[in-house]
C-alpha cells in the first residue's frame, strides 16, 4: 500500500476543561514564580534599609552637632572673627554646597537669604544683620564683592521674577514698570543702578528679583570666606575678582 493510501489515525483531542485548567496552572506558577522574586528583591532592599538609615541617621546627628558647635561658638564670640561688624558694601552670595542634614539655625539663615537651591545668588548688603547670617552659611554659600558688569550681566541674563506664582523672565519694561514704578524704577537698567547703588529702594528691587538660577563652574567653586571680605589689610587684594570671575563662568 502507498503512503498515500496509507489510514491517519484518529486525532486525540483534549478536553476544553482541560486545557483551561492547565492554562489556569500555567498562569499561576508564573504569577507565584514573580511574587517570590519581588518578595525576595523586597527583603534585600529592606535589609539594605535598614542598615542604611541607622548609618545615615548617626552620620546625619553628627553633622547636625558639628554644625551646633560651630554656631555656640559664633554666638559667644570664640570664634575668630564672630564679632565683625558690616561695612555696607553690595556682595553677591550664591549657594555652593547642600547636606542630606542641616541644623535648624542655617537652614532658618539659608531661608531668610532666599538661598534654597543649589546655584542660586542673591544681592544683599553687607550690614551687621547680614554679617551673623552669613557666618552661620558659611560652610554653604560663597560671596564677593561684585562689578558693575557683573550685576548688568546676572540681571540682563538672568534677572526674573514671579508673576502669578511662575517665573518670568525680566524681557518686558512693562512689568517692570508695574511692580516698581512706584519706587521710580521702571527699566532694566533702573533695576541694575538700585543693586549697584543699594540706596532706599534696594530692598524693594532685590526682593522684587527672584534668586539667580546660575549653572555650575568649569572649574568648580571656591568657598570665599567672611574675613577675606571684611578684613582686607592690603587694598590691592580685593574681593571682586573671584566673584566676578566665578559668575562669568556661571552666566
Amino acid at each position: 500500500m502507498s503512503d498515500s493510501n496509507r489510514a491517519i489515525p484518529a486525532p486525540v483531542y483534549v478536553s476544553e476543561t482541560l486545557l483551561k485548567k492547565r492554562k489556569a496552572n500555567e498562569k499561576g506558577a508564573a504569577v507565584k514564580a514573580r511574587q517570590r522574586l519581588e518578595l525576595k528583591k523586597t527583603k534585600k532592599n529592606l535589609r539594605k534599609t535598614q542598615f542604611k538609615r541607622a548609618d545615615e541617621f548617626i552620620r546625619n546627628r553628627r553633622m547636625v552637632d558639628k554644625q551646633g558647635k560651630r554656631l555656640r561658638s559664633i554666638s559667644s564670640g570664640k570664634r575668630k572673627g564672630s564679632n565683625k561688624k558690616g561695612d555696607g558694601k553690595l556682595l553677591f552670595v550664591a549657594r555652593i554646597k547642600t547636606e542630606n542634614s542641616i541644623h535648624p539655625q542655617i537652614k532658618k539663615a539659608l531661608t531668610k537669604l532666599r538661598l534654597l537651591k543649589m546655584n542660586s545668588g542673591v544681592f544683599v548688603v553687607c550690614d551687621d544683620e547680614t554679617v551673623k547670617d552669613l557666618q552661620k552659611v558659611e560652610p554653604y554659600v560663597t560671596y564677593g564683592v561684585p562689578s558693575l558688569k557683573t550685576v548688568r550681566d546676572l540681571i540682563m541674563k538672568r534677572g526674573a521674577t514671579m508673576i502669578k506664582g511662575v517665573r518670568t523672565p525680566l524681557s518686558d519694561n512693562t512689568m517692570i514698570e508695574e511692580a516698581l514704578g512706584d519706587a521710580g524704577v521702571i527699566c532694566l537698567e533702573d533695576i541694575v543702578h538700585e543693586i549697584v547703588q543699594h540706596g532706599d529702594n534696594f530692598n524693594t528691587v532685590s526682593k522684587f528679583l527672584v534668586p539667580f538660577e546660575l549653572n555650575d563652574p568649569v572649574k568648580g567653586w571656591r568657598q570665599k570666606k567672611l574675613k577675606e571680605i571684611v578684613e582686607r589689610e592690603n587694598e590691592e587684594e580685593n574681593a571682586e575678582d573671584d566673584i566676578n570671575k566665578l559668575v562669568e563662568a556661571m552666566n
